[in-house]
Parts: structure tokens; sequence; C-alpha cells
């Protein structure tokens, strides 16, 4: 009994025709270029995670809140909005605002400011402690 769907033979780069089992094998630099691509794969989404708001909140997020925040406001009003646990949305609300006020923030840190305040990172809670 022959199926008509599947294909029970291939051609062979000189082209010949090779019938059964093995003319469904894929070429030998298949594997290769396919483990290549997987290898690419991975590369990209360590990079996209690297790259993620969270690996850069835990770098940028202290430095942001201080040199942007702190030119308006005392550390004292800043840390009660921080340890009021706010989502992000209202965070966003809050800093569009501000910009609407002054605030010299362009969209890519507006976006990183919503993130580390509506989640603050260790470093930035460690801004709120007193000074000893």
């Amino acid at each position: 009994m022959i199926k008509n769907d599947l294909k029970l033979w291939r051609k062979t780069p000189t082209g010949e025709k090779i019938h059964g089992p093995g003319a469904q094998k894929r070429p030998r630099g298949f594997a290769l270029i396919s483990s290549l691509a997987a290898v690419v794969m991975i590369i990209a989404a360590t990079a996209l995670l690297w790259n993620s708001p969270a690996a850069f909140a835990a770098k940028n997020c202290t430095q942001l809140v201080t040199s942007r925040c702190e030119k308006c406001h005392y550390k004292t009003r800043i840390c009660e909005k921080i340890q009021k646990r706010r989502g992000k949305g209202s965070w966003k609300r809050t800093i569009k605002n501000m910009v609407r006020h002054g605030a010299q923030l362009n969209a890519a840190e507006q976006k990183q400011l919503v993130y580390c305040l509506s989640t603050p990172t260790p470093e930035v809670l460690k801004l709120c402690e007193p000074d000893k």
C-alpha cells in the first residue's frame, strides 16, 4: 500500500532519484545549520534577558532616583512614596504629572523610573535607610 502524501523519494545533487527509507534523510549540513540557529537563538534570548528592565534597574535605579527625583523633592518625601508600594499605573501617572511640571525625563527614563519605583530594588530601598 503506497500513500500519496508521503514522499518516498528524493533527488540527489546530481539529479538522481533515490527511493526507500533513506530518501527522507536530511542533508548533512542541515544539522550544523539547525544547531547554529539554536545557538543564535540562545544568545539572542540571553541578550534580551540581560537588557531587561530588571537587570537594567539594578544598575541605574539609584542613580536615576538621586539625579532626577532629588532635584525637586527631598529624600524623605521620595522614600515615603516608595514605601507605600504603589503599582505601576500609579507611578506612571505620577511621573507623567512631574514631566508636565517640568521634570526632565525622556521616554526611556520615564519607563525605567516607573519600574524602579513600583518594584524597588534593595539598592533603592537602601537610599531610604537613615544615615548612621
